[in-house]
């Protein structure tokens, strides 16, 4: 019987974070899950990707200090872990009234 041999489809940043969402919802230790920058940025941080790279040479993004990242050869990466304690660490308020009065 022949085997036919499918062709490797590069998956979209969107499907990539979706398989890693999954994986995380299934158990999966989320500092093995590695995302690449394009699904990380602007899909999970509201952040282009060029001011994700402007924020691994001066250490902030968005005024507070940048996500860590890991280095593949050429690639940048992240860390599931990394990314939601980023996220996790942001100040959240229940108005812009209490920001003010935060003097923020």
């Amino acid at each position: 019987m022949a085997t036919t041999i499918q062709p490797i489809v590069p998956q979209i940043p969107a499907d990539q974070l979706a398989n890693a969402l999954a994986r995380y919802r299934e158990g999966f230790d989320p500092t093995l899950i590695e995302l690449p920058e394009a699904a990380v940025f602007p899909h999970l941080i509201a952040a282009q990707p060029s001011t994700a790279r402007k924020a691994r040479v001066t250490g902030v993004l968005l005024g507070r200090p940048a996500p860590r990242f890991v280095k593949r050869g050429r690639s940048v990466r992240y860390r599931l872990s990394d990314v939601l304690a980023w996220l996790a660490a942001a100040d959240s308020h229940g108005s812009t009234a209490a920001v003010a009065a935060a003097g923020q």
